[in-house]
């Protein structure tokens, strides 16, 4: 039986402010963030690129935890579960 959207987890809500406040500077970070965020935001995610972009962003000291602490946090898991399984 397919999943309706209502079966579907919410997005998870990345703390983009916050983020984007603790990258300063580092232009790559900010564009990996933007990158991110674009991704989130489509229609139908691409649970590798969402992948891709959380694991460069881990490896941003200022915000390596604050990542870490929004990627594993269980909703965001079930939301990306729910993306890979579904195939989107």
């Amino acid at each position: 039986m397919p999943m309706t959207d209502q079966d579907r987890p919410q997005r998870p809500q990345l703390p983009y402010d916050e983020l984007d406040a603790a990258i300063g500077t580092d232009q790559a970070a900010r564009t990996e963030l933007d990158a991110l965020r674009a991704h989130l935001d489509d229609p139908e995610p691409d649970p590798a690129q969402v992948r891709r972009h959380v694991d460069a962003l881990r490896g941003v000291r200022d915000i390596e935890a604050r990542i870490a602490n929004w990627f594993d946090d269980p909703e965001t898991q079930r939301w990306f579960m729910t993306i890979s399984d579904a195939g989107l």
